[in-house]
């Protein structure tokens, strides 16, 4: 794949790169975040070419995601990484409660069905959206692949927000894991949905920074 034309990136070894986690020099934080979450989009440049994007993908599917996330928690809603870290912040909530999730995916479903059906068209299982994003996550997606999956995404936490037991609040404790300014907005579940549609939408333009 070609190198895309956006902000020069942090130059990253690929040794770098395996071992990309926290301190990293705040001036450099944006740079280094744009520069992960694009090599593991699959997406070279001039300063990280296919050699080192490779091996970053290697390690992430060896180590986890987690080596890299964590640089994105603070990127911008309609960038790569922040998008990336709502993906990843969704991920990981539902490998934490797998069984709350599916409740209030279901629950909203059954509000849907009941009140607004035209809002389930398109909508996969939950199961399936969390298999297409771990694809992201772990570095088997292409640039061309990422807007569905953040639409899919963004579709789940619709479905999740109609529920009327928990509505659209996300993390509702500031001692949880996932306690984050994305995640414990009041609502959290709208806004984040709203954020990947506005991802999606300029990934199929060719836009998302």
């Amino acid at each position: 794949m070609e190198s895309r034309k956006f902000r020069r990136p942090a130059m990253l070894s690929p040794e770098e790169a395996e071992e990309i986690v926290g301190d990293v020099d705040p001036a450099d934080e944006a740079e280094v975040a744009h520069t992960s979450a694009w090599a593991l989009m699959g997406v070279p440049n001039a300063d990280f070419d296919a050699d080192a994007v490779a091996h970053l993908r290697d390690t992430v599917r060896e180590k986890g995601v987690d080596i890299v996330a964590n640089l994105w928690d603070r990127s911008p809603d309609f960038t790569l990484p922040g998008a990336l870290w709502r993906l990843y912040l969704l991920w990981q909530w539902h490998q934490m409660d797998a069984q709350v999730l599916q409740e209030r995916y279901d629950e909203g479903v059954a509000v849907l069905r009941k009140e607004h059906p035209e809002e389930l068209k398109g909508v996969a299982p939950l199961a399936e959206t969390i298999r297409a994003i771990e694809g992201v996550l772990a570095g088997y997606a292409t640039e061309d692949e990422l807007a569905p999956v953040l639409e899919s995404a963004a579709l789940t936490m619709r479905v999740m927000a109609a529920g009327i037991t928990y509505g659209p609040a996300w993390i509702t404790e500031d001692k949880h894991r996932l306690a984050h300014p994305v995640t414990r907005r009041p609502y959290a579940l709208l806004d984040t949905a709203k954020e990947l549609e506005e991802s999606a939408r300029q990934a199929r333009a060719g836009t998302l920074d």
